[in-house]
């Protein structure tokens, strides 16, 4: 009986077909990730693809708008805070964030730096960070 080499030419063959589907199938669901994120092309287009930063991601709420929820998301931002911007917000929308600290107790730096995060502005304007 003749003996099979342990590396014979079929099962080599047959390995290589097996490695290169599996680095098709690889590089298959890459592509397709990259596509659902938004980013396509080779990857040398990838490479030169600038990295966006969360606040510009984000789209900009006006504050005279925003739900409770989206409100006690912001960092810096509490329920009893929240709780004190609703009600002077039900008085009348705020014009600029000047009138916000003026009617609202409590709204600091760091709430403002909060709502610049998230993306909120009262009437196109951005919170003042100095």
């Amino acid at each position: 009986m003749r003996q099979q080499p342990p590396h014979s030419w079929g099962r080599s063959v047959c390995l290589r077909i097996r490695l290169r589907f599996l680095a098709a199938v690889v590089a298959c669901t890459s592509l397709a990730w990259l596509g659902l994120l938004g980013l396509s092309g080779p990857p040398s287009a990838l490479a030169s693809t600038p990295v966006v930063s969360a606040v510009t991601v984000i789209a900009a709420h006006d504050l005279n708008q925003a739900t409770r929820a989206e409100i006690e998301a912001v960092r810096g931002v509490g329920v009893e805070l929240t709780e004190r911007l609703l009600q002077a917000r039900a008085q009348g929308h705020f014009r600029d964030w000047a009138e916000l600290r003026s009617r609202v107790k409590g709204v600091s730096r760091r709430a403002l730096q909060g709502f610049a995060e998230a993306g909120f502005q009262i009437q196109g304007q951005q919170p003042p960070l100095r």
